[in-house]
């Protein structure tokens, strides 16, 4: 029997997350015929993971474009960032329906939004 502590399993799955999201992305950026796309990266903290966003440029500078999403160490509930340091309340998602489903994520972060 193996033990995973969910703070593990919750980073891994942002890992899995990010790998599919950066390639689609820098996939349709390529094929639509821009310079620049999108990339997330992510840094762990006492609570939650930051996924920040950089865009790339064509001569391999980057920007950064700031905060894009708050995930929870324990739970992998997924936050929309209310500023740079802490999410906004209220869950938007799992970690785990967006791993299984990665087209819903886009660039712009549209699907973090309340409806």
């Amino acid at each position: 029997m193996t033990f995973c502590a969910p703070q593990f399993k919750t980073e891994y799955l942002t890992e899995c997350l990010l790998e599919v999201v950066n390639n689609q992305w820098k996939v349709n950026a390529t094929e639509s015929g821009h310079t620049s796309y999108s990339k997330l990266e992510y840094s762990v903290g006492k609570k939650y993971i930051k996924l920040n966003q950089f865009r790339v440029h064509a001569d391999g500078s980057f920007s950064n474009n700031g905060v894009f999403m708050f995930i929870d160490k324990e739970s992998g509930a997924c936050y929309k960032p209310a500023s740079y340091k802490a999410p906004a309340k209220g869950i938007r998602f799992f970690l785990e329906s967006l791993v299984d489903n990665p087209e819903i994520c886009d660039p712009y972060g549209s699907f973090l939004y309340v409806r």
